[in-house]
């Protein structure tokens, strides 16, 4: 039985969706200025940059039940049970010529990262409902963290979570 569902949306910040609609327009109009085969190749090239956001955004979710914590990517999918969940912390992480990502890192009993869930494809509301319906003890940081501290404080963090 599925308690809470989230999944990411782009609502909450349509002007990151700019740089990709310049960088299919380039391809296509360059495309189509080298003729019908340029035309099918800035397509093609448009697609390559297209299809995994959709895909993304189609996929990706978090997903709690009575038993588990899921988080879906593209390509990945972690879960954790939901009884060994014992805190959570939420923190800001800013990384350079990237947008601030409110994270939330869930833990288990020793502190240990249990899962992490990026918050960037989703509405702060959304993360709030999130941490509300876990009722867990949470720790909101004091500061901004970089990708460095994250990787230092929670070393199981391997690679990127939705």
């Amino acid at each position: 039985m599925t308690e809470l569902v989230l999944r990411p949306t782009v609502r909450h910040r349509p002007w990151a969706l700019i740089p990709v609609v310049i960088l299919v327009g380039l391809c296509v109009v360059t495309g189509a200025a080298a003729g019908d085969t340029g035309l099918l190749i800035g397509l093609g090239a448009a697609a390559l940059v297209v299809v995994p956001i959709a895909g993304h955004l189609l996929r990706a979710r978090v997903t709690v039940t009575s038993s588990e914590i899921a988080v879906r990517g593209l390509v990945t999918h972690r879960r954790a049970d939901r009884t060994r969940a014992a805190s959570i912390v939420r923190a800001l992480v800013v990384a350079p010529r990237a947008a601030a990502n409110d994270s939330i890192f869930v833990l288990d009993r020793d502190e240990q990262l249990l899962l992490r869930i990026h918050g960037v494809n989703y509405p702060r509301a959304d993360l709030d409902r999130l941490v509300e319906h876990l009722r867990l003890p949470t720790v909101v940081a004091d500061r901004p963290l970089t990708p460095d501290q994250v990787a230092k404080r929670y070393p199981d963090n391997a690679g990127p979570v939705v």
